[in-house]
């Protein structure tokens, strides 16, 4: 079963639906079948991009480490002092 993403033009939401060849969506809030289906993304799975990601991610996961490591330090040196 493929994946759709669809907007309503009954009431404006944008929702995902599982959908078989033979079945006809319903927005799930306002259970209109007025849908227009959108091009949705596509997800890529590689070593590349598992790579970007992480190499992307290390600067930032070293800045909260840091962060947390002084507020620690400032909450233990108000409180033992």
């Amino acid at each position: 079963m493929p994946l759709y993403e669809y907007s309503c033009r009954g009431c404006g939401r944008t929702f995902e639906a599982l959908v078989r060849v033979s079945d006809t969506p319903r927005c799930p809030a306002c259970a209109g079948t007025d849908l227009e289906r959108l091009v949705s993304l596509f997800a890529v799975d590689s070593d590349t991009t598992r790579t970007a990601a992480r190499d992307s991610s290390m600067p930032r996961s070293r800045k909260r480490h840091l962060e947390k490591e002084l507020g620690e330090r400032e909450d233990y040196d108000r409180h033992h002092h």
